[in-house]
């Protein structure tokens, strides 16, 4: 969980990807991808277009980009993206499971925030890491 030190409490900010001024969810996946050396596609997709995001999300995991990793995760398994359904029936939101039983994320109440995957079990549809 080293790779997430001093991202809890960075301010949400719709298409942010500056650790500083605030990211987005996205903006904060990439970030944690990128200090374990990996880098992912940027997205411009505004934060509150549900509709957008579910759709990407859809065509980004059926793409060879991504493979889906099932429960139950193990720890060795870190990073993993974690896609969430915030809306009742859309996919918007994306996180990292970084070990420890703990998924990084941001919301505009909250900034960037650990969560227990327990907390957030009821909202996941996905596991994936980058191919």
């Amino acid at each position: 969980m080293d790779k997430v030190r001093g991202l809890v409490g960075v301010p949400f900010v719709s298409g942010g990807r500056d650790v500083v001024i605030g990211m987005d969810c996205w903006g904060l996946v990439m970030e944690i991808y990128m200090r374990y050396g990996v880098k992912l596609p940027d997205f411009t997709v505004d934060a509150f277009a549900f509709n957008a995001i579910d759709m990407l999300a859809g065509e980004e995991v059926t793409s060879r980009r991504w493979e889906e990793v099932y429960p139950p995760i193990t720890e060795d398994q870190a990073p993993l993206v974690v896609l969430m359904r915030m809306h009742p029936t859309l996919v918007t939101h994306a996180g990292v499971y970084v070990g420890g039983n703990r998924i990084v994320h941001t919301t505009k109440a909250t900034g960037v925030i650990l969560s227990r995957v327990d907390a957030l079990e009821s909202r996941i549809v996905g596991w994936y890491r980058p191919c």
